[in-house]
């Protein structure tokens, strides 16, 4: 239970300019931070439950933790946030202890998750705004269905308004340079059709997909649930799941 806080304690805290602060989300009844990425419009577009009593989250790419303290805040009784990043940068560390969070954060790559979480498994696992800044997706697609028991929600790029000719079909956009919001960090955006597809090949029945504009998407959530049994892939090819461990940490 977060304890509460006053409106000025989360005013001063929402204009700290040492944060990074790329979410935005509620701290106290009305105070908002100030980010361009809705917290509010992301879990609604998921259709994220509206109460998780003792249910565990695993935030993959959490950045300033805004999906994981909200779900905690809706009763989840544990909590991981993920990513790759030091928890300073975007101020997870200090935004906990004022809200008087018990999330735990683990700084990994979702390649290397299911080791270092000794193969935990968890009621919902969250993936917002991380698939198109990874070369490898379908390997961290296979990582996410290991880590989820149950749902998986996953909000990316895709590149259906750039590509609209092939929009229909499965297919991705592969990104060399910074063609992608000037970002050098992004690497692939799937078509829409190709998104379902990818996810269903790695074993995430896809229950809901919304994009959006509407025309002419250029973002895409799933809502998913895992499939019974061994996922598509292995039932049809002779590839076996990869174990990852990171140039970085394997070195330090």
């Amino acid at each position: 239970m977060f304890r509460k806080l006053t409106r000025d304690d989360a005013v001063r805290h929402a204009q700290r300019t040492d944060i990074v602060w790329f979410q935005r989300f509620e701290l106290a009844r009305g105070v908002y931070t100030n980010g361009p990425s809705s917290i509010d419009f992301l879990s609604s577009t998921a259709g994220l439950p509206k109460r998780l009593d003792g249910e565990s989250v695993l935030d993959i790419g959490t950045c300033n933790g805004g999906v994981a303290f909200e779900l905690e805040r809706r009763g989840a009784g544990r909590v991981v946030a993920v990513d790759i990043v030091d928890p300073d940068l975007y101020g997870f560390t200090a935004t906990k202890e004022l809200l008087g969070s018990n999330a735990d954060f683990l700084q990994a790559s979702v390649y290397e998750l299911p080791r270092l979480l000794g193969g935990e498994q968890f009621d919902i696992v969250l993936f917002f705004g991380v698939l198109y800044h990874l070369r490898h997706p379908l390997l961290a697609l296979d990582a996410v269905r290991e880590l989820a028991r149950d749902a998986v929600y996953l909000e990316t790029a895709v590149c259906d308004a750039e590509q609209p000719d092939i929009a229909s079909r499965s297919v991705a956009r592969f990104y060399r340079f910074d063609q992608l919001a000037d970002d050098g960090t992004c690497w692939f955006a799937p078509t829409t059709a190709c998104l379902r597809e990818w996810c269903e090949s790695a074993g995430l029945e896809v229950e809901r997909l919304t994009s959006w504009p509407t025309g002419a998407p250029e973002r895409a959530m799933v809502s998913a649930r895992v499939t019974s049994g061994e996922p598509e892939y292995r039932r049809i090819s002779y590839e076996f799941p990869l174990r990852v461990t990171s140039a970085a940490r394997a070195s330090a």
